[in-house]
């Protein structure tokens, strides 16, 4: 693996659904021998009540396994998640076991409070059918902080009816940033919907654009510090875009979309517009909420052939370094990655598997979308270049403000000038006080 900074392929995940909290146990970090000479691990993670009720089962199926070893866990909605485990984390008890996202893994473990996993893998945790370049997104300066549990990467999904009425024949294997934002004025002017339909986490499509200018949102130093990644003429040719067509009605307002309630809510669900850019994962659930009668097909994005594609991990089980039991932590990860009992319980709940061997045994008993979906990761295999740094501390306080920008440009009340001074001033007064 690179001995460099963290890598991951995303900016932020934040789609978790809202579920009632639960546990089986004390679930703060304290492993311990109980009479029966039992190694008690704990296990913590969010997520919907159908995860809830796989991951439950699987770890019944883990304790038939190692009989040595129980596994306390509690479980909640995201925002529950990240609160009680920085309580946890500010008295030293995290759980032994975290679901963690690519959004704090760096805060986590840059503060020591992860274990480097180094040294299980190929002993407690297999990895060989995972790909370097997933893996990768869980390391840091050399430390393995996480395994990757599911990977997508950036994807077009697309409404084939409008698009034809569009007129301007766009080829999906190969079209350009232009060729996007003429397809989606022609749309609108021809059928009055909307073009393009923004995904309400518009500094992921940002981010992939300046990948295909050479740049990044972020990168870091030789002392590990973040900095500005991209030129303000990238910036500002993104932002016209989007300037120009919200202003032609070709996009909706930023409101459009945050306003809504749920993705059937958005235009692009029901049949009102016509792309729809965002991580491939979520093709499944844009089907599955879209109207009736509504297509929609997965294609790859604008410019995806000079390594501006990356794989993206859902999230991954990270070990607490003040684990007294880091090895049984370890043995219950490598089940949870790579055991067929867990992965057939879980099946795709948490995406499609970084596993290949796993994603292989899934597949028969996939749906059509999911089969499509993993298949879209497979043709893609080629031409994904390396992941992209991982989002620095502050990150979450950055991306607020970058969408409050965002739907100044498409309110038109500041120019894509006046958002590139204020964005970089705020990121450098946040990476400073992150970052001594």
């Amino acid at each position: 693996m690179k001995k460099t900074f963290l890598k991951a392929a995303s900016l932020l995940f934040l789609g978790a659904t809202l579920a009632a909290c639960g546990n089986n146990g004390n679930s703060s970090g304290s492993s311990e021998a109980d009479a029966d000479g039992k190694t008690t691990i704990s296990f913590t993670w969010w997520g919907s009540e159908v995860r809830h009720e796989k991951y439950i089962e699987s770890i019944k199926e883990f304790e038939k396994q190692n009989p040595d070893i129980k596994v306390e866990y509690e479980y909640g909605s995201w925002d529950d998640h990240w609160k009680k485990l920085a309580t946890k984390a500010a008295s030293g008890e995290l759980p032994d076991v975290i679901q963690m996202d690519v959004q704090y893994i760096a805060q986590y473990g840059t503060k020591n409070q992860l274990a480097d996993m180094s040294e299980f893998i190929g002993n407690e945790i297999q990895t060989d059918d995972i790909k370097e370049s997933i893996l990768e997104t869980g390391e840091l300066d050399g430390k393995v902080f996480g395994i990757p549990t599911s990977v997508n990467t950036m994807a077009m999904l697309y409404n084939p009816s409008l698009v034809e009425q569009g007129g301007t024949g766009i080829d999906f294997s190969n079209y350009t940033f232009d060729d996007l934002v003429e397809s989606t004025a022609a749309i609108a002017e021809a059928t009055g919907d909307y073009g393009w339909n923004d995904n309400n986490d518009n500094s992921t499509i940002l981010q992939y654009f300046l990948r295909t200018k050479g740049e990044d949102l972020y990168q870091y130093d030789a002392d590990g510090k973040p900095e500005i990644g991209f030129s303000k003429e990238n910036w500002v040719e993104f932002m016209g875009a989007i300037a120009d067509l919200t202003e032609a009605k070709a996009m909706p307002t930023a409101e459009v979309t945050s306003n809504a309630n749920s993705m059937d809510q958005y235009p692009f669900s029901q049949g009102k517009a016509a792309y729809m850019m965002t991580w491939s994962n979520q093709y499944l659930t844009y089907k599955a909420s879209a109207a009736e009668d509504v297509e929609i097909n997965l294609a790859r994005p604008f410019d995806s052939e000079n390594g501006a594609m990356a794989y993206r991990p859902g999230f991954f089980y990270s070990i607490a370094n003040a684990s007294e039991s880091k090895e049984a932590a370890a043995k219950f990860v490598d089940f949870l990655v790579n055991s067929e009992e867990a992965n057939k319980i879980i099946g795709t709940e948490r995406g499609i598997p970084s596993n290949d061997a796993i994603k292989e045994l899934l597949y028969a008993d996939m749906t059509p979308e999911e089969q499509e979906s993993s298949d879209f990761l497979d043709d893609i295999a080629d031409i994904v270049g390396d992941p992209s740094p991982i989002p620095p501390i502050g990150f979450a306080e950055i991306n607020t403000y970058f969408k409050e920008l965002y739907a100044e440009i498409t309110y038109g009340t500041m120019t894509p000038e006046e958002t590139y001074d204020a964005f970089t001033q705020r990121c450098e007064e946040i990476f400073a006080e992150n970052y001594q």
